[in-house]
């Protein structure tokens, strides 16, 4: 008889790196040690409904788009994937929240 229990612990893929905030018609995007992206609510609105993705604009080149579950808000900027909940987005752009947190993909 095993007197012994493995616990096998699960490493978060996301790791925390940034915000995202509302100014007026754009939404900000501050991503640690890269810069300042600028993403268009009228295209964010898009990508939230399916429509298709949009540009960020900012040092790197980058888009955004929805996930394929619709949970997703994701940013590829510079080859790396970064995504924030699109429940918070919603808030954000609703004004209900002042700013959503934006994680890097590391898995």
């Amino acid at each position: 008889m095993n007197r012994f229990v493995e616990q096998v612990k699960t490493v978060d893929p996301y790791e925390l790196c940034g915000r995202m905030l509302r100014d007026r018609d754009q939404l900000i995007v501050y991503i640690d040690e890269i810069g300042r992206f600028i993403l268009q609510v009228n295209a964010v609105t898009s990508a939230i409904l399916g429509l298709g993705p949009g540009e960020a604009y900012g040092p790197l080149q980058g888009v955004f788009r929805l996930s394929e579950s619709g949970r997703g808000f994701y940013l590829d900027i510079g080859g790396v994937l970064y995504v924030t909940p699109v429940s918070r987005v919603r808030a954000v752009l609703a004004g209900d929240h002042r700013k959503a947190p934006v994680m890097r993909y590391t898995g």
